[in-house]
Parts: structure tokens; C-alpha cells; sequence
């Protein structure tokens, strides 16, 4: 009977350490990613400090600006299946914000809402775009709703994509039970042990995980973006800058009447089965934005930019006609 136990713990600590070793990888460099995935109309901006921001500048110079902000654990990438239906009516800047994509890890750690809003005003000042419309998905629509509350001359629209908001307290306090189906490898990176530990051991199913409880239809949660996903993770020091995020975040309790002095007339577009941001809480911003339209897609989940590009961008399109 010893022996018969002895034998299950060894083939049980030899699966342990079969999993942690296949899971666990080392930093990979920026010259290998940048080489991998720095292509087409990816460009750098290269800071004083050290800061080498990742972006793309797309279209005709003189046509009206949109600029992409990505989400949580995303790139610019995340618009690459958008970009083409909007290119010829629009000039398209996209970026990663700090800790994320080809950009990562920055010197000074700064990974606030104003360090990425202090990005956003770096990229368009570099490429003297002086006015624009915001678009973003996720932690970027939060970001870019906030960019058009301190820059309002700045903004001429905003477009928001399963966006973040604000919530009410009734709202956060029922927030827990509505999230209850958030990626689980999310929910895991807030502990602080745990986080440790994923700063090497982070398998490519986290990714795979990730992205599948992004979309509405899992056929679009392609191995090759997963991995993609996986790749701009590893870049060096990225695993550490967005576990901090994690193990700060701690929810937005601003009231939702700061949303009221938003001046720009608002496109908001939510997925009804998006299982990050639930669409009811695009409520929030019908309620408090004097010029919004509010859409929400059947079938669509997170990341509507890639799940219905093409609507998405009759959408966008059919917007800003009627507001110019």
C-alpha cells in the first residue's frame, strides 16, 4: 500500500512539474518581436527617456482623424480587421499604450490612466494631428472618454467600443455577481501571490482562455491570434507592468455625472453577449451624454472591431456624416 502511494505522488509531482515547466517562459527581446510583428505600417517613437512607443499611421494625411485606443492585454493589432474599411475616408493612427504590444515596459513604471492619456498626446503631437475623434475598445474607451474630458478642444467625437465607464453604486454593488464569468486568468492575476508566480508561468491556454470569453463566436478565437496574444506578453518586461495593473485596480467610484460635461458628440457600440463589460452598463453613458447614440450588436461580444468589422465601420462612417 506504501509503495502504491509512493508511486501516485511521484507521477503526481512529475505532472506538477510537466505542467509549471511547459507553461513557463522566459522574457523574449523587443529585436525578435519588433522583427516578428513590426510590419506594414508599424512605426516607433522613440522618447527621451527610453520610452519606444509602438504606432501606425494609416490613410490620407488630409482626411479627418480617428485615433484607436486598445484594451486591457490588447495592441493595436486588435484593429487590424477594422483598419481597411476605414482607410479611405479616414487617416487611422493607432498605438499601444505603455505595458502593452511592442511598446511594454517603460522606465519610469507609469502604467495610470494619465501616463496613457499623456501617450495619446506624444503620438498625435509627433504626427501634428492637432484635432481628432477617439475611439476606443475597453480600458481604451475609459481612457478616451477621460482624454475628452481634459482636452476638449482636442476631441471632435468620441467613439466607444465596449467601453469601461463609470458606475453607480447600485451598479457596483451588484458589479461582483455580473462579472462572474470574466476570463478566470483575470480574476487569478489580482492576487498578489499569484501574480508573482505568472510573471514567468504563463501558458499560451491563458491566452486561448482570453480570448474565446472575448468573442461571441469562437471560431474568431483563432489559435493565431491567441498566440499573437501570447507573444506580445513575453515581450520583456510586459508581464511584470501588467500585473501591476492588475494588482492596483480597484474600479472607478467617480459619480456618473462627471460624464455630463462631456462636450463631443459620443458613438457608443456594446456587444450583447460581451462577458467582460456587460452591456448594460453602456447605460451609464445614455443617461448622462447630451449628443450619444447608443448601438448594441445581437451576437457580438468584446471586441466588436474584430468580430463585425465591417459593421462597426458603416457605423462609424454613417456617424460622423450626420455630425459633419
Amino acid at each position: 500500500m506504501i509503495k502504491v502511494l509512493r508511486n501516485v505522488t511521484l507521477i503526481l509531482v512529475t505532472l506538477l512539474v510537466l505542467i509549471i515547466f511547459s507553461g513557463t517562459y522566459l522574457d523574449l527581446p523587443r529585436e525578435e518581436l519588433e522583427r516578428k510583428y513590426a510590419t506594414g505600417a508599424s512605426n516607433f517613437l522613440n522618447l527621451s527617456d527610453g520610452t519606444r512607443i509602438h504606432y501606425r499611421d494609416e490613410g490620407q494625411s488630409n482626411l479627418p482623424v480617428i485615433v484607436f485606443l486598445h484594451g486591457m492585454n490588447g495592441s493595436l493589432f486588435n484593429f487590424e480587421r477594422l483598419v481597411p474599411f476605414l482607410k479611405n475616408d479616414f487617416r487611422i493612427i493607432s498605438l499601444d499604450f505603455p505595458g502593452f504590444g511592442l511598446t511594454g515596459s517603460i522606465p519610469s513604471a507609469d502604467y495610470s490612466t494619465n501616463s496613457f492619456i499623456e501617450t495619446i498626446n506624444q503620438i498625435t503631437d509627433h504626427l501634428e494631428a492637432s484635432s481628432f475623434s477617439l475611439a476606443g475598445n475597453s480600458m481604451g474607451g475609459g481612457v478616451a472618454w477621460r482624454y475628452a474630458l481634459r482636452y476638449p478642444e482636442k476631441v471632435e467625437t468620441l467613439i466607444l467600443l465596449s467601453s469601461s465607464g463609470v458606475y453607480s453604486k447600485k451598479y457596483r454593488e451588484t458589479r461582483q455577481q455580473e462579472t462572474r464569468e470574466s476570463p478566470w486568468v483575470w480574476k487569478l492575476m489580482r492576487s498578489d501571490i499569484v501574480s508573482s508566480f505568472l510573471s514567468f508561468y504563463t501558458p499560451k491556454f491563458f491566452a486561448t482562455q482570453g480570448l474565446r470569453a472575448s468573442v461571441y463566436n469562437e471560431k474568431l478565437a483563432t489559435h493565431k491570434l491567441a498566440y499573437q496574444f501570447h507573444d506580445l506578453t513575453l515581450l520583456s518586461g510586459s508581464r511584470r507592468a501588467i500585473l501591476s495593473m492588475f494588482s492596483r485596480r480597484s474600479g472607478d467610484y467617480d459619480s456618473p455625472e462627471v460624464l455630463r460635461s462631456i462636450k463631443a458628440p459620443v458613438l457608443v457600440i456594446h456587444g450583447k453577449e460581451d462577458n467582460i463589460i456587460p452591456f448594460e452598463s453602456s447605460s451609464v453613458f445614455e443617461e448622462n451624454i447630451q449628443d450619444i447614440e447608443l448601438k448594441i450588436y445581437e451576437k457580438v461580444g468584446h471586441l466588436p472591431m474584430y468580430e463585425v468589422p465591417l459593421k462597426v465601420s458603416d457605423d462609424i462612417k454613417e456617424f460622423h456624416r450626420r455630425k459633419f
